[in-house]
């Protein structure tokens, strides 16, 4: 920051490359501009034009910059610690590039790794205004549903494939890291005692993203069966799997995450359903509301028995695990039984 606080143009000129460069971009507000300030140096912030979210690797940068590679090599790794550069993990001659806004980005890898450096409380609390700005500005106003969501695999009918499965998926991966929650930890930060009571430890990486998390400090390893383990504990918990997009998912609060500020505050189709709808046996249904209350849509209402909007329901399987009649479950949904696209 200048010493006059204001913020020093340098900082503005990040915000408004990874606007410009990265597909989705991050709103060029203060809040963005204050964690760019406190996640990079003024040297990191210059480095950082230079580098682009292009990237390239030592010799190219290297010729680009003007710095010598060795000292090169050091800067880029301590700006990998603190979650700005991405550095191709398993590599003789890794790629390196300056992070976009997500899927990994600058608004989640400032603090994936948990309250690490002196700035973490203050960078927390201003990712918490960028993670709402961004589900605002950005994120509702693609014009498409972009997140997939999940079914927790244990309730998955008999008839769900390979590729409809979250734990399918997993068994076919090498390598497994967790990492602290970002839109969850900065909202803690952010606004204490005013905030969910979730789960924090939820972001679940696999392959190069979790080797990168766990090589810079970003999160730590974990094995398959501790990968199946943070699944099931988070539907307990009444997180909807979401995501699975570069080797990472996400475990989503209606309180916290973006895609749900979207869907509740802007009424925007930010989730794309999972191919399952749960189905309600009438007979046994004892009308207990467990159901109603879990579900992270409003897609449940009471009467004689639960009734379920189907147009509105995104099929990730939370009504299941607390119904006190076990009279709910999971089955593949009809093609007319998608939801609408919001009004």
């Amino acid at each position: 920051m200048a010493d006059n606080g204001e913020v020093k143009d340098v900082y503005r000129q990040v915000a408004e490359m990874v606007d410009r460069d990265d597909v989705v971009g991050v709103p060029v507000t203060p809040a963005f501009l204050k964690v760019l300030s406190l996640q990079f140096t003024e040297k990191e912030a210059e480095l950082a034009l230079k580098v682009g979210l292009a990237g390239g690797n030592i010799e190219c940068l290297a010729e680009k910059t003007g710095i010598d590679k060795d000292k090169l090599k050091t800067m880029l790794n301590a700006m990998a610690d603190k979650g700005t550069v991405w550095i191709d993990p398993r590599s003789d001659d890794p790629q390196y590039r300056i992070l976009g806004s997500s899927a990994p980005g600058l608004v989640e890898t400032g603090i994936w790794g948990g309250i690490r450096f002196p700035y973490d409380v203050e960078l927390g609390k201003a990712l918490h205004e960028v993670v709402v700005e961004w589900a605002r500005e950005k994120l509702c106003k693609l014009g498409f549903p972009f997140a997939p969501v999940w079914a927790h695999h244990e309730f998955l009918p008999k008839d769900a494939g390979p590729d409809e499965s979250l734990a399918a998926f997993l068994g076919e991966q090498d390598y497994f890291s967790v990492s602290y929650c970002p839109c969850r930890l900065s909202h803690w930060l952010s606004d204490p005692g005013n905030h969910c009571d979730h789960m924090l430890e939820t972001c679940l990486h696999t392959g190069d993203t979790a080797r990168w998390c766990v090589e810079h400090g970003q999160g730590r390893e974990i094995t398959y069966e501790e990968a199946l383990e943070l699944l099931c504990k988070s539907n307990e918990n009444g997180l909807v799997h979401t995501i699975n997009i570069n080797g990472f998912i996400c475990n989503c609060c209606v309180d916290c995450c973006p895609m749900f500020i979207g869907f509740h505050e802007m009424n925007t189709q930010t989730l794309i359903p999972s191919p399952f709808v749960p189905r309600v046996n009438d007979d046994e249904c004892i009308s207990c509301g467990n159901c109603a209350e879990r579900c992270p849509v409003n897609a449940i209402k009471m009467n004689d028995v639960a009734e379920i909007d189907l147009g509105t329901c995104i099929g990730c399987g939370l009504c299941i695990p607390t119904c006190a009649s076990e009279s709910i479950r999971l089955e593949r949904r009809a093609p007319e039984e998608l939801p609408a696209p919001p009004a």
